[in-house]
């Protein structure tokens, strides 16, 4: 039991809406709290299968006892309804928003804008006044306040710099409005810069329904086409609760900014990050592809016929990309500041080793720029002899530091057993398997700045022997390879399995298949023999 078990977890398993259709096994399985109620539908079917006596009565007095549980743990809360500072988790929503947009290009240093020198503003994009804030479907909440970019702007230039606005679309049309384009251009072309606000319509993403496509509404992309023409010096900022490709059009704006769905707060962190009052600071917890057609589900999501085939395996996301060393339009990990970095003196010294093995790595990073900034250094290991199939690289550890201009520091990142193992099947465990690892650490997946090894003795993992085993599963043993070795004769598969060129040929037939070719010198029998033999010693 992972949940309650490994994880020990003691609260209440609920199911998502609608997501029951065998309620009594759902019961036997731990789940406590159906969603909606059924109208006694799956009280019914609980009666009748413990009736039937394929139910327990422990299994249902358990579920009841959890949902009792947590209706007696929210008592207090109900009894005394607490208070909070509004106004605090307002600033803190802001910090959150501020710290999550990420900067994805910045050609010619074109943000921040200077608030007290330049010419006009261009404010372009419905979505600078009417904020897409949230996601849509029952993800949706009550904001105690929404700031908007538009006005945030303009409150802070306080008149310094002319600030015009011009929706340029309706949201949730994608029709182009010829009217709302021109305005839209005349606006650019007498502005100094032109910010062009562009995202995703509520109706494109919610729950209950997958995107078939990763692009902007078309009218959008046409309306910066139409902007850049006007004034080349653009700034396009992004709201879409998921990534969106920006190959097509990207090379129409210098400047880039991924603010995603920022809350109530987005707003004036958008305004802050514009202007220079906050720096930028995410990084992105996703690869943008350079086409939809190179995401690892195609072919594979949503399935047909009910089933999807999670076909893409251990690689998801940038390891997919690395594996199928396909270019991306940003890596997994990247984001840019307003000032730039140095990584160097990258060690790595294993601290522990055997069972638990710690490895310290340690890198200096130094603000280059002329601006305070934060750097995520991040933290890649890879496996280049392995067993099993792993990725080219995994994250596995990475930190943030705050660095003034010209400061520096050095960061220290631990990596722990999980950071080097995988999960092994047949020993239904975390193996790591000892041999020399890859240490790579960086500003994004593909952005490694420095490279160094570690060497680990790993773990002392001697696999069961089943009559499947493949033959160079046998071979391999530490005992049973040189029982094997004795048995085999020097004509036929046993020749075959002994010269190290035509061993390839036949070592993956399990054991039990070659007893039946001619002539192989072992019988059903004596492999079980063997099997209870030497998986006893």
């Amino acid at each position: 039991d992972i949940l309650r078990g490994d994880w020990g977890f003691e609260g209440l398993v609920v199911s998502d809406w609608g997501g029951v259709s065998r309620r009594p096994e759902t019961v036997a399985a731990g789940l406590d709290l159906e969603m909606p109620s059924s109208s006694g539908v799956g009280t019914k079917l609980i009666l009748d299968a413990v009736a039937a006596g394929q139910l327990t009565e422990a299994d249902v007095d358990l579920a009841a006892t959890r949902v009792l549980t947590m209706v007696d743990r929210a008592q207090p809360a109900l009894a005394a309804p607490a208070t909070f500072d509004r106004e605090a988790h307002h600033a803190l929503a802001r910090e959150a928003a501020t710290a999550s947009a990420v900067l994805l290009k910045n050609d010619g240093g074109l943000l921040p804008l200077d608030p007290t020198a330049g010419g006009g503003i261009a404010v372009i994009g419905e979505f600078a006044r009417t904020p897409r804030y949230q996601g849509a479907g029952s993800s949706q909440v009550n904001p105690t306040q929404l700031d908007n970019t538009l006005d945030a702007l303009r409150a802070a230039l306080d008149g310094r710099r002319e600030v015009a606005f011009a929706p340029g679309f309706v949201i949730e049309s994608e029709d182009v409005d010829p009217a709302l384009v021109a305005e839209a251009v005349a606006a650019a072309a007498a502005a100094d810069v032109a910010v062009v606000f562009l995202g995703l319509p509520p109706s494109y993403e919610s729950e209950g329904y997958d995107r078939d496509h990763m692009d902007l509404p078309a009218n959008q992309v046409s309306l910066l086409h139409a902007v850049a023409d006007a004034n080349p010096r653009v700034v396009v900022v992004l709201s879409n609760g998921s990534a969106v490709t920006v190959a097509p059009w990207q090379d129409r704006a210098p400047a880039l900014l991924e603010a995603w769905l920022l809350g109530q707060a987005g707003g004036t962190a958008v305004a802050d990050l514009l202007l220079g009052a906050a720096e930028p600071s995410g990084r992105l917890a996703e690869t943008i592809p350079v086409r939809c057609e190179d995401n690892p589900t195609v072919g594979a999501f949503p399935g047909e016929f009910g089933t999807v085939r999670y076909g893409e395996g251990l690689l998801i996301g940038y390891r997919w990309y690395d594996a199928h060393r396909l270019p991306v339009a940003y890596p997994f990990g990247h984001g840019l500041s307003y000032t730039t970095f140095e990584h160097r003196a990258l060690t790595a010294e294993v601290v522990e080793d055997g069972a638990e093995p710690r490895v310290e790595v340690r890198v200096t990073v130094r603000n280059t720029g002329e601006r305070v900034g934060t750097e995520t250094v991040q933290v890649y290991v890879s496996d280049p002899e392995s067993t099993v199939y792993r990725p080219e690289q995994e994250l596995r550890a990475f930190a943030r530091v705050a660095l003034e201009p010209g400061q520096e520091e050095t960061v220290t990142l631990t990596l722990g057993r999980r950071a080097f193992a995988f999960w092994h099947e047949d020993v239904d465990a975390w193996v790591v398997e000892g041999g020399v690892f890859g240490i790579r650490a960086g500003a994004s997946s593909r952005d490694i700045r420095n490279e160094t090894t570690v060497e680990l003795a790993g773990d002392n993992v001697v696999l069961p022997l089943r009559p499947d085993s493949t033959a160079d599963a046998w071979l391999t043993h530490p005992e049973a390879g040189a029982w094997l070795r004795s048995v085999l004769t020097e004509e036929g598969i046993g020749a075959m399995l002994l010269d190290p060129h035509t061993s390839r040929m036949v070592a993956a037939i399990p054991l039990e298949r070659l007893a039946r070719f001619p002539g192989f010198p072992l019988d059903d029998r004596q492999i079980a023999e063997a099997v209870s033999k030497f998986n006893a010693a």
